[in-house]
């Protein structure tokens, strides 16, 4: 099938990819200040380029990155608020979205669905976006067309690194794959779900 008739939202050829934590290697630490009433400019522009690489990211993700690339053992609370605040001024200033618990670039598609990285601690299913899951989805819809639906939900939920036991993983990607037929994305439902043909 090919790409641009499927239909499906912005599955890109190459949509499965490898969840790689944002690089600061060169970043000066000493330079993020993380004192004051206000959050400084260079602690808003970190916060920026970390959603922006990373987006979207849960908003525990993000501070858990956030506290590694700076090389804290722990946020205090004065911290926490001022990096809260941080990303606050970015979605007032419409540089960063804030969807529920998730951070963003505005108006950005979600053409990748981003499976873990060996050696790296797998996301939980609340921590992945239901654009990035649905992006897998979709991927693997156009991969392989004419699979049944529990099929495609069971290969998403290894996609993600998550087993059949996993707390909530086939409710939410079910709940993912109806939306998607419900959007008319894809058809052939239950049990040979295919990209809907552009028109």
């Amino acid at each position: 099938m090919a790409k641009d008739a499927t239909g499906l939202p912005e599955v890109d050829k190459d949509w499965d990819v490898p969840y790689q934590p944002a690089d600061f290697l060169d970043l000066d630490r000493a330079s993020i200040p993380l004192t004051g009433k206000a959050p400084a400019p260079a602690l808003v522009e970190f916060v920026h380029q970390l959603i922006a690489a990373e987006g979207p990211i849960h908003e525990e993700v993000f501070f858990l990155h956030t506290r590694e690339v700076l090389h804290l053992k722990s946020f205090t609370t004065p911290k926490k608020k001022l990096i809260r605040a941080a990303v606050e001024q970015l979605a007032e200033d419409g540089r960063v979205a804030v969807d529920g618990e998730f951070f963003d670039v505005p108006d950005r598609p979600c053409r990748y669905a981003r499976r873990p990285f060996p050696g790296l601690t797998k996301r939980t299913v609340e921590r992945v976006a239901p654009a990035e899951r649905r992006t897998a989805l979709a991927g693997l819809i156009h991969d392989e067309p004419g699979r049944p639906y529990g099929e495609v939900v069971a290969d998403a939920v290894r996609f993600f690194g998550w087993t059949a036991g996993t707390p909530g993983a086939k409710s939410a990607l079910a709940g993912d794959l109806y939306r998607l037929r419900d959007q008319g994305r894809i058809t052939g439902w239950p049990d040979s779900l295919v990209g809907k043909a552009s028109s």
